[in-house]
Parts: C-alpha cells; sequence; structure tokens
C-alpha cells in the first residue's frame, strides 16, 4: 500500500474509513473492506457496525469461524441485532447445526422485522432438524413475500409428503411446475413491483403491474402472485381485483379461489366470501386454511350448523390451532350442542391460556351443559388470569347467581361495574342479587341503568316493576309494564306480572284482559 496512502488512513476519522470500507463492500472488493474494517477495529474495539460489516465480508468469503466471533459480538453490544442474528443463523445451517440456527432466527421471525428471507431459512432449519409440521406455516410466510418463487413451493411440497398430505403435496408441486412455466417477463414484472410497493410507490407499483393485468392470454398464475403482493403492501381492493381475474380464469385453480375468498372475507364481504372458499374446500378438501377460512365466514353470518363439516376438517388438519378449536367449539355451542363444545374449549384454552375470549366461552359451555359447579370453576379462573378485564368478573358474579350464592355474588358485581361503569348485564346482575336480598330501593337505580340496553331491558323491566310492587308503587309499576307492551307484545311474562299489578291496583277487568291474551298467546290464537 503506497506510504501516502496509508498516511492518509491514518488520518482519517472512522466515519470517514466506515464510508470507504462501505464502497469496497457494495463493489463487493470483500479484501480491501476486511482490511479497513479490521483497522477500524484495532482503533475502536466496540465499533458495531465496523464488527456487524466485518461479520458480514467474512461470511461472504466463508471465512466462518472468525466471522462468527465478530457477528457474536455486534449482538452482544447492541441486541437485538437482528441482521447480525441472521448471519449467525446461516452459519449454523452452514456448518450442519439446526437447533442452534432455530435459536438465531426465531426472534427475528417473532419480531415481525423484515430481513432478508428469513422465514424462508427458519423453514430450512426446522426441515433440517426433523421438524416439518413447523417450517410449513414458515414457508407459506415466506410466499407472502416472495410469490413468483417455484421452489418455495416445490420445498412446501416435500414437507406435504412427509407429513403425508399428498393432495396438498400434490397442489404445491402444480404450483411450482407453474410458476417455473411462467412467463419470464410477469416473474420480473412482479419483482419490480415487490420493490416499488416495499419502497412505498403505490403509483409506480399499480403502471408495473398493468404488463400483468393487460397481457393476453392472462396468466392466473401471475395473478395471484400479483394478489399476494398488493395484500401484504395493505392494498386490499388491487389485491381483491387480481385474485378476483385469477379466479374468473382458471375456476379450478384452488390458489385464485382461496386467495379471492380470504380477500372478499378481510374486506369485510363475508356473504361474497363464501362461495369461493367453498369451491377452494372443494377443490383441495386437506386444506387447512380453505375449511379453516369458510368455517369462520360461516360463524361470522351465523350459519353454525353448516360451519361444523368445514371447521372439523381444519382442526383434523391441525388438531393443536386453538382458533380452529375454538371457532368449532363456538358453531357446536350455537348449534346447542354445549357438550361437544366443551372439551374443545378446555384444549383451546389451554392452547392459548391468553386468549380471555375462549376461557368465556368455556364459562358459558360449562353453563349451557348444565355443569354449574364447573363453570364457577372455570369462571374463577378466568378472573384470575384476567383480573382486569370486567367481563371475567361479570361471568364469575353471574355463575355465583346461578348456583344462588348472592353474598359472593354482590362484590363481583360491584367490582364489575367499578371496571365497566353502567355495563348494562353488571347493573342487572346486581340488581338482582340486591332484590334477592330483599334491598328493594337499592335495586331501582341499578334496574334503571339497564333498561337502556336491548340486551337487558325486559328483564330489567321486568325486575323493575317487581322491586316498584314490593315498594306498593303499583302505580309506577303498571306504567313500566305497560310501555314494554309495544316492544315485546307477546311476551307472557310481562302480561303476567302485568296482571298481578292490576289486580293489586284494584282493576280485575283489566286484569281478566290481560290473563285473556296470556291465553291467546299460549294456544297460538290471532290476537
Amino acid at each position: 500500500m503506497p506510504f501516502v496512502f496509508l498516511a492518509l488512513l491514518a488520518a482519517a476519522t472512522l466515519p470517514e474509513m466506515m464510508s470507504e470500507a462501505e464502497r469496497h463492500l457494495q463493489a463487493e472488493r470483500f479484501p480491501q473492506a476486511q482490511s479497513l474494517l479490521e483497522q477500524i477495529l484495532e482503533r475502536d474495539a466496540k465499533y458495531v457496525e465496523a464488527h456487524y460489516r466485518l461479520g458480514y465480508v467474512l461470511f461472504r468469503q466463508r471465512k466462518l469461524t472468525s466471522a462468527r466471533l465478530h457477528l457474536s459480538a455486534t449482538v452482544r453490544l447492541a441486541p437485538p441485532a437482528h441482521h447480525a442474528r441472521y448471519f449467525l443463523g446461516r452459519i449454523a445451517l452452514f456448518e450442519n447445526k439446526p437447533l442452534e440456527a432455530i435459536s438465531w432466527f426465531q426472534p427475528i421471525a417473532a419480531s415481525g422485522e423484515t430481513v432478508f428471507d428469513v422465514h424462508s431459512q427458519l423453514a430450512a432449519s426446522h426441515a433440517a432438524a426433523g421438524q416439518p409440521l413447523p417450517a410449513i406455516p414458515l414457508l407459506k410466510r415466506a410466499l407472502a413475500s416472495a410469490p413468483w418463487d417455484g421452489s418455495l413451493y416445490f420445498r412446501l411440497g416435500q414437507l406435504y409428503q412427509q407429513t403425508r398430505r399428498p393432495e396438498l403435496a400434490r397442489d404445491a408441486f402444480e404450483s411450482s411446475r407453474r410458476l417455473k412455466n411462467a412467463d419470464q417477463q410477469d416473474v420480473a414484472t412482479l419483482m419490480q413491483t415487490a420493490t416499488a410497493l416495499t419502497a412505498g410507490n403505490r403509483d409506480q407499483a399499480r403502471q408495473l403491474s398493468q404488463k400483468i393485468l393487460n397481457r393476453s392470454p392472462i396468466d392466473p398464475n401471475a395473478l395471484v402472485a400479483l394478489g399476494v403482493l398488493y395484500g401484504e403492501a395493505g392494498i386490499a381492493a388491487d389485491a381483491l381485483l387480481a385474485f378476483e381475474r385469477a379466479a374468473a380464469t382458471d375456476p379450478a385453480f384452488f390458489q385464485a379461489q382461496y386467495n379471492h375468498g380470504l380477500a372478499l372475507l378481510k374486506s369485510g364481504q363475508t356473504p361474497l366470501a363464501i362461495p369461493p372458499l367453498r369451491r377452494a374446500a372443494e377443490l383441495l378438501p386437506q386444506s387447512f386454511d380453505a375449511n379453516l377460512g369458510l368455517g369462520l365466514a360461516l360463524v361470522i353470518e351465523g350459519n353454525y350448523p353448516a360451519a361444523i363439516a368445514p371447521l372439523e376438517k381444519a382442526r383434523q388438519a391441525d388438531p393443536a390451532h386453538a382458533r380452529a378449536s375454538s371457532l368449532l367449539a363456538t358453531a357446536y355451542l350455537r348449534s346447542q350442542q354445549a357438550s361437544q363444545a366443551v372439551p374443545l374449549l378446555r384444549q383451546a384454552a389451554t392452547a392459548a391460556p391468553s386468549d380471555s375470549s375462549t376461557a368465556l366461552l368455556l364459562v358459558e359451555a360449562l353453563n349451557a351443559a348444565e355443569k354449574q359447579e364447573e363453570a364457577l370453576q372455570a369462571a374463577l379462573a378466568a378472573r384470575g388470569r384476567f383480573p382486569s378485564l370486567p367481563q371475567a368478573h361479570l361471568a364469575a358474579a353471574q355463575q355465583f347467581a346461578r348456583l344462588g350464592q348472592y353474598q359472593q355474588a354482590r362484590p363481583a358485581f360491584e367490582e364489575t361495574l367499578r371496571l365497566a361503569p353502567g355495563l348494562p348485564e353488571a347493573s342487572l346482575g346486581l340488581a338482582d342479587t340486591l332484590q334477592k336480598n330483599g334491598a328493594h330501593p337499592q335495586a331501582l337505580d341499578f334496574y334503571r341503568a339497564a333498561l337502556s340496553s336491548p340486551s337487558t331491558s325486559l328483564a330489567a323491566r321486568l325486575g323493575l316493576a317487581r322491586s316498584l310492587g314490593s315498594l306498593r308503587r303499583f302505580a309506577e309499576a303498571r306504567d313500566l309494564l305497560e310501555q314494554g307492551l309495544p316492544t315485546h307484545p307477546n311476551d307472557l311474562t310481562l302480561r303476567l306480572e302485568l296482571s298481578r299489578v292490576l289486580l293489586r291496583l284494584g282493576l280485575p277487568e283489566l286484569a281478566a284482559e290481560q290473563t285473556r291474551q296470556i291465553e291467546a298467546l299460549r294456544s297460538g290464537r290471532p290476537q
């Protein structure tokens, strides 16, 4: 190295030297970059960026032992250092240490940060460790970032073969074949579109994608890949358009039908999502995703009996999936099959202990299955796990009340109202509890608070009328009950309570009229 250059280098600042090393690195002049980075670290052994860049340069030259030292220093000096972790994972894979590679890649994937092809590398690590099941969703995630990559589909097909899912394997291999035979211009366009979307340049991405949308004949594979890119970028309308055209172009293409249905479901167009999701499930009955999506759409639409079959298939495909078990349990519970729901919810609650909705649904299912003591224990467990959640306290309070344990119910209802003032169900429950203890004056305000909610208005009206009657305020009770008749004209309990109040007011003829109305309702005769 010339003396003049050495003198200049000695006088250079560390940022200047780092900039020069970066120029060498970008030009892939790795030995020169290595020399500069080593000199930087001689002057400052804790220069984090120099450690990372030197580790990368050594990795590219396959000097893995030295690369590991500098990348490990990066992680130690500036955690979490996801980019350094990525290359440490790559080194572990090169050295045939898949479990170590998983330990490096896993925190990156969990963080949600985009670091190179980390999902693909983590999938490869799991596969190399003989763990094909966790590798599958990771490869699907990798495909979301590179939907044109046929090699990812090929690897996915191999994993499906290993896990004895031949239908899914055939579909993945077919997708790989399609993409390998795809028009290379379309592939180039997709890659350019991905780059534009990553840079946030939506207009450029749309302009590029017109090359695919306007081509004749149009390729449904390219359309699906384009839709996936738009979906990943959060541009729902463009994604939906691409998937819709792909599904119309090839009705027998599973990926097109599934993604079309999923895009409709995500955009809130649930009724329209059901036909393509059903078609996808018919095309590929082993598909967990298609069956789960169809089941979810049917649950959202309230068609619980129809949701059971696809959700059962989804659960068979992945028995440990808490969301599938919870949705299936919901379908059973709303179809009056609570005993079928209970074991599913127990499993889902164990698999996802932080999911409060599953814990509360288990209480409801146990109660519907007439397992009141178990329901109380489940409610108390939920309250213990979620002490700041009003619904958990409400579930415990309601279960105490169902078992007639009003002394325990009252403070539980009061705590619910402290956490969620005015909650109608808690107001009604506390009012009923006070009424059971003969505290009618205190119950009145809580009943009135529950009158405004459609879910509690009828019960609150009846409870308030009974407390007013116990306080001998019969005229007020009459007005209250008669005000409820236009909204609940066919409710027998409301008319029966009104008949009793009218008798206490000395109005037997009006009471008799209510009795006739009750008899007509019971016999089904028109009024």
